[in-house]
């Protein structure tokens, strides 16, 4: 009986440290627009963020349709989980730098502020690799990110 005991709990722990719960600091609620060769989609959703954490998720009638969590080294998409460059290889169609996907999400200059043009309410990017052409545009709340080349469109605007 105590080993019964001992299993169950045993069990019980094992799955609850699979299921670790990120504490979230900040939610903002944005249109999400995101357009790959896999997916497209334009939707109400938000980007939480916590303590090396951060979740993107677009809802459709009250339904999760895309569940993008970064966390350490990996990339979880819709509870598929890879590590960084793998990701970029599979939504960019191109390697890129691993933490390419943070910097667009947090709004911040990528390639380590290459071709970096301030605007009066932000900055753009513009940049020409051999297999994408990258534009990058942050504008206030705002946030658009192009590859022409590949066809991927990554767009939030704050709702209001």
């Amino acid at each position: 009986m105590k080993i019964v005991w001992y299993a169950t709990l045993w069990i019980a722990l094992f799955l609850s440290g699979c299921a670790t719960k990120q504490e979230i600091t900040s939610s903002e609620t944005y249109v999400i627009t995101i357009k790959n060769k896999q997916i497209a989609l334009s939707d109400t959703g938000f980007i939480n963020q916590g303590k090396d954490y951060t979740n993107v998720q677009i809802f459709s009638a009250g339904s999760v349709l895309f569940n993008l969590e970064m966390m350490g080294s990996n990339i979880c998409l819709d509870g598929r989980c890879m590590d960084k460059l793998a990701f970029n290889q599979q939504f960019f169609q191109e390697e890129h730098y691993a933490g390419l996907m943070q910097d667009i999400i947090a709004k911040q200059p990528i390639y380590e502020k290459k071709n970096l043009k301030q605007t009066s309410m932000g900055f753009e990017q513009e940049l020409e690799f051999s297999n994408s052409h990258l534009v990058y545009k942050v504008e206030g709340q705002n946030l658009t990110f192009r590859d022409t080349k590949n066809g991927i469109l990554l767009r939030l605007k704050p709702l209001q």
